[in-house]
């Protein structure tokens, strides 16, 4: 995927989850079957790891993060890319109070690709209205657990079957292990109790 905006380098395309130029309808994007916007926030600064992208609107749908820019195209994803997402407020890690996303990069196949951009992880989305941020990240943060992760899913059913599969092949554990000393201890309390009762049938013939 190419990067559309002004200025910027393009992304690599078997790295980047985020699909450029979305198709829109003046401010708002066009949407899929059964897909719903949830919240839009005007006047949005998009930072792409520290570059700023432009200002345009955000728009958290139940099937994606669309971000148009005014006077440009913009950019989308879906929210299974984003792996943390957070409100940030602390100036000593960025200046504006902002929405943080970090990305899931996707594995690089081709080696013969070569470098076709920047491996961009991190995405900041500064509203307008500060105090707009909780919202955008309570819908932010509902709209992601409709939307999960289903390779992620997969993986955790595999590890819990393998799990499975192992406990059952594992040998019912025995009450007591023994150790060659036990052994040679139990032998030698053997031997002392067939003596002792040598001992008591002699006895006992003697007497007859």
């Amino acid at each position: 995927l190419t990067s559309s905006f002004s200025g910027s380098r393009p992304f690599a395309s078997n790295i980047m989850p985020i699909e450029r130029a979305p198709a829109r309808d003046g401010c708002l994007p066009v949407l899929a079957e059964k897909e719903e916007v949830k919240h839009s926030e005007p006047k949005t600064k998009m930072y792409i790891g520290e570059r700023l992208e432009g200002e345009g609107i955000l728009h958290l749908t139940n099937q994606r993060i669309v971000w148009l820019a005014e006077g440009g195209v913009g950019c989308a994803m879906d929210y299974p890319f984003v792996t943390v997402h957070a409100v940030s407020r602390d100036a000593s890690a960025w200046p504006q109070p902002c929405l943080y996303c970090q990305l899931r990069t996707e594995e690089v196949n081709d080696e013969d690709d070569g470098d076709d951009g920047p491996d961009v992880t991190e995405l900041r989305f500064v509203p307008d209205d500060s105090s707009h941020l909780q919202r955008i990240f309570t819908v932010f943060s509902e709209m992601s657990a409709l939307n999960p992760d289903l390779t992620d899913e997969q993986a955790q059913s595999e590890d819990s079957e393998d799990d499975d599969i192992l406990e059952e092949n594992q040998p019912q554990q025995l009450g007591v292990i023994w150790t060659a000393d036990d052994n040679d201890a139990a032998m030698e309390d053997a031997e002392t109790d067939e003596d002792e009762e040598d001992g008591a049938m002699e006895t006992e013939s003697g007497k007859v």
